[in-house]
């Protein structure tokens, strides 16, 4: 469904770590779309684009969450 409204882009990247805010700034410069993400309340060890629309968030708990960047 997301590919008929938005054409396949293997170009997604993390712009931004905003720790204050606790948003993650993605973006893909072909399709001109910028994107805030929310990690939650932990506290972010790192993030990582994982598939073609997937953020996977790492907490130093050692959990983490994977988010669909166009969702």
């Amino acid at each position: 469904m997301l590919d008929k409204l938005f054409p396949r882009s293997e170009h997604f990247s993390i712009k931004a770590i905003d720790h204050q805010s606790k948003l993650a700034i993605v973006e893909d410069k072909e399709l001109g779309l910028e994107l805030s993400l929310s990690w939650g309340n932990k506290e972010l060890k790192s993030a990582e684009i994982v598939g073609q629309y997937e953020l996977r968030f790492l907490y130093t708990d050692g959990s983490e969450r994977v988010v669909q960047i166009l969702s």
